[in-house]
């Protein structure tokens, strides 16, 4: 969907879909809670048939007597049931192929492929089916973006973390956390450690997941369905309620994309990639001064996650406004100087304004926090080219 305003704005709304790259850390700021208003009716006789959610986790009785059989042999070598399951799992998934859709188990185990949503509804269809207890966790890693169909489409990382079931508490002593192990298939030294969360808001996560994937697709009924579901399982779930709005402005319905937009930022009103989106819209109807009010109140966020900055300089980017680009990238690189990510955003900006000395200062700061040696080459290289101008 794309709108023409006065300065060349292109309409690039932000979604995130879980896949392992390489989600945020939530700060609600105001009562949560409120109640969104959907309108039905846009797809009213084009309804798409949602799974049950039983079937999410469920496997099939041959799937189900491999896992029980493989982690008692490790149970027989002196493991502890998650233990066990930790290593069937390593050992299970070693040659699992990483693929950019989200499965539900038994599909995941049948195809031996999928995303990281999916290896951690497998993980937890297998803790089910042994008792073992289990979380999730939120990672914040760095920002990977697609465009699809006037989309950006940003990844995020999910945990699962299983516990020890023999764990005793012993009321002399404090824990922090239950002892457990983390399954993470796809760890980066960028990964940083988010909030932990329970299984009502995975399932919003994934049914969010699904509903990013048809919104890409432009399959809105189905998109609506799956959203809806997400938010039916946790109605805090920003990103969830920012996908409606999407669907409804997509659907040609602004004033219930609008009211949806008000009712997130009155959950989370620190919510970047809602305030963009909101933004977005404004400015699509021609109203910038509303536009600029909320673009203040965006700029102005404290949010400390450098990749939640990363992001809406890439999005300022895609919509050539670099003086904006180059404050978010300045903003992540404010919470964390090590991202050469950022300083090489800026070496862009600034070459192609003329400005070389600030270039080759980017570059210079990126050389400082690059380890490997291929980025180091690559931007040593860029180092040379500069001194040649």
């Amino acid at each position: 969907m794309k709108r023409i305003v006065t300065y060349a704005l292109v309409s690039i709304f932000l979604i995130t879909i879980s896949a392992c790259t390489s989600k945020h850390s939530v700060n609600n700021d105001v009562a949560s809670n409120v109640a969104i208003t959907l309108n039905s009716q846009l797809f009213a006789g084009n309804e798409f048939l949602l799974s049950p959610q039983e079937s999410l986790f469920a496997l099939t009785a041959s799937q189900q007597s491999i896992i029980l059989i493989a982690v008692e042999k490790k149970q027989q070598q002196g493991l502890k049931l998650h233990q066990a399951l930790d290593e069937v799992l390593q050992s299970k998934l070693a040659n699992f192929t990483y693929y950019g859709e989200t499965y539900n188990a038994e599909m995941a185990m049948r195809l031996n492929k999928g995303n990281c949503m999916s290896l951690a509804v497998l993980t937890t269809a297998y803790a089910k089916l042994l008792g073992v207890e289990f979380s999730y966790r939120e990672v914040n890693t760095l920002p990977v973006f697609e465009k699809k169909n006037n989309f950006i489409v940003s990844s995020s990382h999910v945990q699962t973390i299983i516990y020890d079931a023999e764990h005793i508490d012993d009321s002399s002593k404090y824990f922090f956390r239950k002892p457990g192990l983390v399954i993470d298939y796809f760890p980066s030294k960028n990964n940083r450690a988010g909030k932990y969360f329970d299984e009502a808001t995975f399932i919003s996560m994934y049914y969010k997941n699904l509903a990013g994937d048809a919104l890409v697709e432009n399959d809105l009924a189905k998109a609506y369905v799956l959203a809806q579901e997400a938010y039916k399982y946790d109605n805090e779930n920003v990103e969830a309620i920012n996908t409606l709005a999407i669907i409804h402005r997509r659907a040609g319905d602004i004033d219930s994309a609008e009211a949806i937009y008000q009712a997130g930022l009155s959950v989370e009103q620190s919510n970047l990639r809602l305030l963009s989106n909101y933004i977005m819209l404004l400015k699509g109807q021609n109203r910038f001064e509303e536009a600029d009010e909320y673009q203040v109140q965006l700029s102005q966020l404290d949010d400390p996650n450098p990749f939640h900055w990363l992001e809406e300089a890439y999005i300022a980017e895609q919509n050539h406004e670099m003086r904006k680009a180059a404050n978010f990238y300045l903003k992540a690189l404010n919470r964390a100087p090590y991202l050469h990510q950022a300083y090489l955003g800026l070496y862009y900006i600034y070459r192609n304004q003329g400005h070389y000395a600030k270039a080759k200062s980017m570059l210079k700061k990126a050389l400082e926090w690059t380890y490997e040696i291929e980025q180091r080459k690559q931007y040593k290289y860029k180092l040379y080219s500069l001194a040649q101008l």
